[in-house]
């Protein structure tokens, strides 16, 4: 059964006060990223499917900059409204966020934001990424996903990541997430909280400062992995 999360997602105004900047690198390193993949994103995927937009999808600070400032080019005010007031706030299972731009009432093209989706669902219907469906993948070269993957999850040859406290920061999470961690110091706290209550990470990966690795959380337990 469907949950909420219990914080007020539309007083995050400072979301829409971003620097100049970080809007800027965004827009330059996912325009990289397009480039690359140009030849890669051409697969037959059934008009009607949306498996692959079921739970939680990850995505980089770089993504997730370039996502918003996509939406508030693109979207009206009731709708940005709508999203923070209803979609993001919504738990699917006890385990994982649902994408909060997958649109269950269309027969086809169930992405809201096709033109600035993250790279996770850039590389889907490759070899990559196998589907469920009898879909004909393109091949997709190794080194290519992992050149797109460093221009959106390093800078300067260092990892991007947001501080939530001296302990933890987060490199890897869902829509929602970020929203909290780019807030402020009170949403970043709920945010920790959140995910220290839970004991499960919803697949987010996250640094610890203290030991220098980047682990997740399952069932309580803390699994190390690399970046």
């Amino acid at each position: 059964m469907a949950e909420e999360i219990p914080y007020d997602f539309t007083s995050l105004q400072n979301l829409f006060n971003r620097p100049e900047a970080l809007n800027e690198f965004a827009q330059d390193q996912m325009g990289k990223v397009q480039e690359m993949l140009r030849h890669t994103e051409k697969f037959s995927c059934p008009p009607a499917c949306n498996l692959c937009c079921q739970g939680a999808i990850l995505m980089s600070y770089t993504e997730f900059t370039y996502i918003w400032l996509y939406l508030e080019q693109s979207w009206s005010a009731p709708q940005m409204d709508q999203l923070l007031r209803q979609e993001i706030k919504i738990m699917q299972n006890e385990s994982t966020l649902r994408c909060p731009f997958l649109d269950r009432d269309r027969t086809t093209e169930h992405c809201k934001i096709y033109q600035a989706r993250p790279l996770i669902c850039r590389v889907f219907g490759t070899t990559a990424a196998p589907c469920e469906e009898n879909v004909e993948p393109v091949l997709l070269d190794e080194n290519l996903f992992y050149r797109a993957y460093d221009c959106l999850y390093y800078a300067n040859k260092q990892f991007i990541a947001l501080r939530l406290n001296e302990d933890w920061a987060l490199f890897k999470a869902p829509f929602a997430f970020w929203c909290l961690a780019d807030h402020d110091e009170e949403s970043r706290a709920f945010l920790r909280q959140f995910i220290q209550e839970r004991q499960d990470s919803c697949h987010a990966v996250l640094y610890d400062l203290q030991q220098e690795s980047f682990f997740t959380l399952s069932h309580g337990e803390r699994k190390i992995i690399s970046g």
